[in-house]
């Protein structure tokens, strides 16, 4: 899988923590959740064009409806709604993440992949580019996923202490 290399993801350690914790808390199905901050574009030093930094501010863990080891659902719209107007509202932030674990790995599988793709052309702006953390449920290793030119492409995650 190619990596993008003008996209990082910038996840801050206490964050990192809750991503765990949702993943421990799911055991054994699949955590879920999304991850809330901006987007940063900053245009290089040569002129020949920009970087994406993703900054993570603030996570919030859902209950799957979909107890399952090999998907999840949020159906809970009034809650999915109030948590974004809230990021939105009271803290200035967008969402720049969908996370969810696997039992054994982290990276995309088929379904994820549809996923990725429905919801960067559902016509939606604030679903299009968004960065997709998947955890290793078992080692908690961490993986980032983008949709980007109709190919799933890996991001850098870089964890700041």
């Amino acid at each position: 899988m190619k990596l993008q290399k003008d996209i990082t993801l910038l996840l801050p350690a206490r964050i990192l923590d809750e991503l765990k914790h949702c993943v421990n808390n799911a055991s054994p199905n699949e955590a879920c959740g999304f991850v809330f901050g901006d987007i940063e574009e900053i245009k290089l030093s040569d002129g020949s064009g920009y970087q994406y930094r993703y900054v993570a501010k603030k996570f919030k863990c859902f209950e799957s409806n979909k107890k399952s080891t090999v998907a999840f659902l949020i159906n809970n719209f009034e809650e999915f709604n109030n948590v974004f107007r809230q990021a939105a509202e009271e803290f200035g932030l967008k969402l720049i993440s969908v996370f969810h674990s696997h039992p054994s790995g982290s990276h995309p599988s088929g379904t994820d992949t549809n996923h990725m793709k429905f919801l960067d052309n559902c016509g939606l702006s604030s679903f299009k580019y968004l960065v997709w953390i998947i955890m290793d449920a078992y080692n908690k290793e961490l993986n980032g996923f983008i949709y980007f030119n109709k190919e799933i492409m890996e991001v850098a995650i870089k964890i700041e202490k």
